[in-house]
């Protein structure tokens, strides 16, 4: 299992552009990591429209000059280390975070549910994902170690599957932004 730092932005479209509030990296707020991000490279394309005229053969098709992509849902599993005493304080801290449900926790003027997301493990990212369902066991504890350690499954919708979301670092490495055209 590779581990990468996963860094999320809380974004609102205003009518004209959007508004992003600050970038969260979930290992340093809420000491949790996912295992994965597996966003899609080439999701799959919509249904074309057509029309099945009964007094032609075959299928009257508009085929669009580029394909307009689907949108797609993914299972995310974060990984939480740290003491039991403050387990469920940061996942609960993290969920509402990603549901826009955590007013003012990053100090942002921008509370919203629809997010930006940058894992460093895929090197990819994408905007406009929400969050479609959190797995009910979340609180899964090992206290085999002074360590607690949680694992639990979030599932994501990501409903622009094509603009990719790109870092933007300060010059000491730390992301700063979350970018996309």
């Amino acid at each position: 299992m590779s581990v990468a730092n996963t860094y999320i932005q809380q974004i609102k479209f205003n009518g004209n552009a959007y508004v992003k509030g600050s970038v969260v990296d979930l290992k340093t707020k809420f000491k949790i990591i996912s295992q994965d991000f597996p966003f899609k490279k080439n999701p799959k394309p919509k249904d074309l429209p057509t029309h099945d005229w009964a007094d032609e053969d075959g299928l009257d098709v508009y085929v669009p000059q580029t394909l307009p992509m689907k949108h797609y849902d993914i299972d995310v599993i974060f990984l939480y280390v740290g003491t039991e005493e403050d387990i469920r304080t940061d996942i609960s801290g993290f969920i509402d975070f990603i549901c826009g449900r955590a007013k003012g926790s990053a100090g942002d003027s921008v509370q919203s549910a629809m997010l930006a997301v940058y894992n460093e493990y895929v090197g990819m990212g994408r905007k406009d994902i929400v969050v479609s369902e959190v797995e009910n066991q979340i609180f899964y504890c090992s206290d085999s170690d002074p360590d607690a350690v949680a694992r639990f499954k979030v599932k994501f919708t990501v409903y622009d599957p094509t603009t990719e979301v790109i870092p933007v670092t300060n010059s000491l490495g730390n992301v700063t932004q979350l970018n996309f055209a």
